[in-house]
């Protein structure tokens, strides 16, 4: 299997090239490096990066938008996802939202791994995902499930 070395980028579709910057800008911190427009993608991208974790995002106005707004129910992009070094940073990132007045579902614990997150949606709708996980426990639940489907310690009588 080739490895992979973390994520580049992650383009968003956006309808308003300006407007998805600023809030990007003012939400996440991020800086912008470039815009470019290849002749051949149809749209002009506006490269973003956030200095501290270079996770960086491309976005992209198309020259001709379809009709309607963004839909994690439509088949493409459902959400982004930034992870958070520490627990206590997402609670930093929910004072900041209510203080730019962003709306955001307050940080909760995840339903699907372990450890929190915290909700909101940029301007054009998409998903937002900020959220910390318990690696130590992320971990352990690896390490059982592979104990379970290795059938390790289980009750064998050594030959």
């Amino acid at each position: 299997m080739p490895a992979l070395d973390g994520s580049t980028h992650v383009a968003l579709t956006v309808s308003d090239l300006d407007r998805s910057t600023e809030w990007y800008t003012a939400v996440l911190g991020m800086v912008v490096l470039e815009e470019i427009a290849p002749p051949e993608a149809g749209a002009v991208f506006r490269m973003l990066l956030h200095p501290r974790s270079f996770a960086s995002l491309a976005l992209g106005l198309p020259r001709e938008p379809l009709p309607g707004p963004a839909d994690e129910r439509r088949p493409g992009l459902h959400h982004v996802a930034f992870h958070v070094p520490e627990r206590a940073d997402l609670d930093e990132h929910a004072r900041h939202l209510d203080s730019i007045g962003v709306p955001h579902s307050g940080v909760r614990t995840s339903r699907y791994e372990p450890g929190w997150q915290l909700w909101l949606r940029d301007p054009d709708q998409i998903w937002v995902e900020l959220y910390w996980v318990d690696r130590a426990q992320f971990l352990e639940g690896l390490r059982a499930a592979y104990r379970d489907r290795r059938g390790l310690f289980t009750d064998r009588t050594p030959r």
